[in-house]
């Protein structure tokens, strides 16, 4: 693709501008689609692209009157990795992403954006502008802009673009117009929004146009008004510029600095009180697709008047806008109605009561987490770990059930997984330190001598599969399934204290060291036969299952044992070259990609292996293993998701592509789990993804079939594709519930 910046260039015009994009503001309006973690300008409302996108191609040159500098777009540093990744779809790329890491409304966030250009360049015209409003009109934009600049350019006046109004509203500020200045004129005052009255009045004199939040000046004469009117703003932006980390085209404002920064609006701060003021009146059509109701205006409509957006139903309806993400809507007999089904929330309002959403918002935000722990834990004690130990405990041949129909019942499966055994024990040890009230030490017991008097080997170590009449299918011994027994064993020691518990730990472990393990290359084998390709997924869990042992003992052996595994994911798991996890090995521990099956990545186990480690590294420090985790987690939730559900998908290639359109349950709980440890860790996407995956997770899969079940996949349209519940999924579910549960 040719360089759309060098294209510019090659345009002769009457100014050159630099435009400063403003990212920030969640949308409080267009709740539930617009939110924190993607708010209004990443949606695509008006075409295939988002608002975001759209606002950077405005600056592709169409006209000759004006030129354009390399974009630079300041955005909350939360969102940094979304961001980057939603101007890199745009046809020009910004020459800067400028990062806040604190919310300190516009004052400052421009004061930052421009303050490298005022020191650099003071006579360089910028243009701020909002990221999130339609303008089709791209040559009457750009006419426009470049008439705002001369003016700015020739009576150094901060130049406004104002909307001649169209009708009596009441959700914008108002510019009102002087005398004439050049081809604009003198703003007179700003208003704010104004009672339906007053805004009546504003239409009928003709002097008043909509404040469209943009701006057009000398980059030095607004650093003098700053410097004169905002001292202490203009002071903390320039530090946290200065002082902020560079990070290829990022730069991460420095926080201290930034947060000191007192917080106004540019309008409070600077334009009430600067003095010439100038406002050009658009040559372009603009909404700024602030509501429900808007979005209705512009949108095409059914022969009745619906606006419909997804998968959507009408029945003698008339008049209304509907938008189904993840769900079917259908309404009947109604009209005039904005119904919207998006992020596992229901809006519906009336089309004329839209402006009460903001309202909403609010009071979304309020109620925030605080009942979703409380909830977890009902939604566990009360409803999944009753369900389970009535349903899934096969109390007629031992263990438990491999899986169990959408009625309850057990699933026709030819064999029962010794692994699986293994699960419960854990979920239901964790239950009873948790405080479960049900009977876990019955059902510890029958799993427990379940395991021991079928499942160990006469030769030593554990089968791997049971018939479904509890006698042995597959005797081979697979190291899966041992890490399983040691997992499940620590837990049942923790819980209980039972001696057995650590004794069968003891020669499971003896068994392991003697018959599985790699002495040559570290590690273990897959199985006693020491079958190839070799697989990083085993020594996750025996990583995980040290771990296990380190707590509830607090012995260091086991921690030895668990830096040996991070040691393999440093080593020769982690691929530097792509930032992925590898599966598959040779026996000296060389990824083997022989197959496609090889060469694709799981973002699941990228989170998986991510918080497991941030465990580890609560105990010992490892500055680059932790580093390499981050990237784990970032190539996963970058590159993993799904769009329409925002489900973790099974699997894609390292280079993002190829995503696979099947999402099981398991990815998502570990997802949940690594944005809690990465939270407590501070990085700032983190609480985003861990809101949406708890969404994700009791939106798509655990409102299953019955009460305490689930859906164990789904496709990425959000259709159920699972034919049974099965039993082993209650492992993934229980850990990431308790750890968001704080259990």
């Amino acid at each position: 693709m040719k360089d759309g910046w060098q294209e510019m260039k090659a345009i002769e015009s009457d100014v050159t501008v630099t435009p400063v994009i403003l990212c920030g503001g969640a949308g409080s309006r267009l709740w539930p689609m617009s939110r924190e973690d993607k708010p209004k300008q990443f949606h695509a409302l008006v075409n295939d692209r988002s608002l975001l996108v759209n606002t950077i191609e405005r600056m592709v040159p169409a006209v000759p009157d004006v030129s354009f500098r390399p974009v630079h777009v300041i955005g909350s540093a939360a969102l940094g990795e979304a961001l980057e990744k939603e101007v890199s779809r745009a046809p020009v790329q910004p020459e800067i992403l400028v990062l806040e890491p604190f919310i300190r409304d516009t004052a400052a966030a421009i004061a930052a954006a421009i303050a490298t250009i005022a020191e650099t360049d003071p006579d360089e015209l910028v243009i701020v502008l909002p990221s999130d409003a339609r303008i089709d009109d791209v040559a009457g934009f750009q006419k426009t802009v470049a008439a705002a600049a001369r003016i700015a350019r020739d009576t150094d006046a901060i130049m406004t673009i104002g909307i001649t109004p169209s009708r009596a509203e009441t959700q914008y500020g108002y510019i009102e117009k002087g005398e004439p200045l050049g081809e604009g004129f003198r703003v007179t005052r700003f208003r704010e929004k104004p009672d339906h009255e007053t805004a009546e009045h504003y239409l009928k004199s003709g002097h008043f146009l909509w404040n469209a939040g943009i701006f057009l000046f000398r980059a030095g004469r607004l650093a003098d008004d700053y410097a004169r009117l905002q001292p202490e703003i203009w002071a903390c932006a320039r530090k946290a510029a200065s002082e902020g980390v560079r990070d290829g085209r990022k730069l991460i404002l420095d926080p201290d600095a930034f947060s000191a920064s007192p917080k106004l609006s540019i309008d409070y701060a600077i334009m009430e009180s600067a003095g010439n003021i100038g406002v050009m009146p658009a040559q372009f059509d603009w909404d700024d697709l602030g509501s429900w109701a808007q979005l209705y205006e512009g949108a095409s409509k059914d022969d009745h008047g619906n606006a419909l957006s997804g998968d959507v139903i009408t029945v003698d309806a008339e008049n209304n806008l509907v938008r189904a993400r993840g769900a079917t809507v259908a309404i009947a007999g109604v009209e005039d109605l904005v119904v919207v089904a998006e992020d596992n929330k229901i809006l519906v309002t009336r089309r004329d009561c839209t402006h009460l959403v903001k309202n909403v918002t609010q009071a979304f935000k309020e109620r925030g987490d605080d009942s979703h722990p409380s909830t977890v834990r009902s939604w566990l004690f009360e409803t999944a770990l009753p369900f389970w130990a009535e349903h899934g405990i096969d109390r007629v041949h031992g263990g438990v059930h491999e899986a169990l129909k959408f009625d309850g019942t057990p699933a026709s499966h030819p064999f029962k997984r010794l692994r699986v055994l293994a699960r419960q024990i854990y979920c239901f040890s964790h239950a009873r330190l948790m405080g479960w009230q049900g009977d876990a030490d019955g059902i510890l017991r029958h799993c427990l001598d379940t395991l021991t008097t079928t499942g160990w080997h006469p030769d030593g170590g554990w089968i791997h599969q049971f018939n479904p009449d509890g006698t042995v299918r597959n005797e081979t011994r697979d190291t899966y399934d041992h890490c399983f027994v040691m997992f499940g064993l620590a837990w049942l020691y923790r819980a209980t204290g039972w001696p057995e518990a650590r004794e069968w730990a003891d020669r499971t472990l003896d068994y392991m060291d003697r018959h599985l393990a790699d002495h040559a290359h570290g590690g273990y084998y897959e199985t006693d036969g020491r079958n190839l390709p070799r697989r990083a997924n085993p020594h996750m869990h025996f990583l995980e299952a040290m771990m296990a042992w380190y707590e509830a003992t607090g012995e260091e052996k086991y921690l030895d044992r668990a830096q040996a595994m991070v040691m393999l994911f440093d080593r020769h798991f982690f691929d530097i070259s792509t930032g992925t996890l590898s599966e598959f090995f040779n026996a000296d521990w060389s990824p083997s990609r022989k197959t496609p099956e090889e060469t694709r990545i799981e973002p699941g186990h990228h989170y998986e292996w991510a918080w497991l480690i941030t465990r580890y590294l609560d105990h010992r420090a490892s500055p680059r293993v932790d580093d390499k985790a981050r990237q784990l987690f970032a190539t996963a939730a970058t590159f993993g998701h799904h769009p329409a559900t925002g489900a973790v998908a099974d699997g894609l290639q390292p280079d993002g592509s190829s995503v696979e359109p099947h999402a099981r349950l398991w990815p998502q709980t570990e997802a949940l789990k690594a944005a809690l440890a990465f939270e407590k860790r501070g990085l700032g996407t983190a609480a985003a993804l861990r809101r949406r995956t708890f969404d994700v997770l009791f939106g798509y899969y655990l409102n299953g079939p019955l009460p305490g079940g689930w859906y164990d996949a789904i496709d990425d349209e959000g259709h159920v594709t699972a034919p049974d519940m099965p039993s082993s999924s209650f492992y993934h579910v229980y850990c990431a519930l308790a750890e968001y549960a704080g259990g």
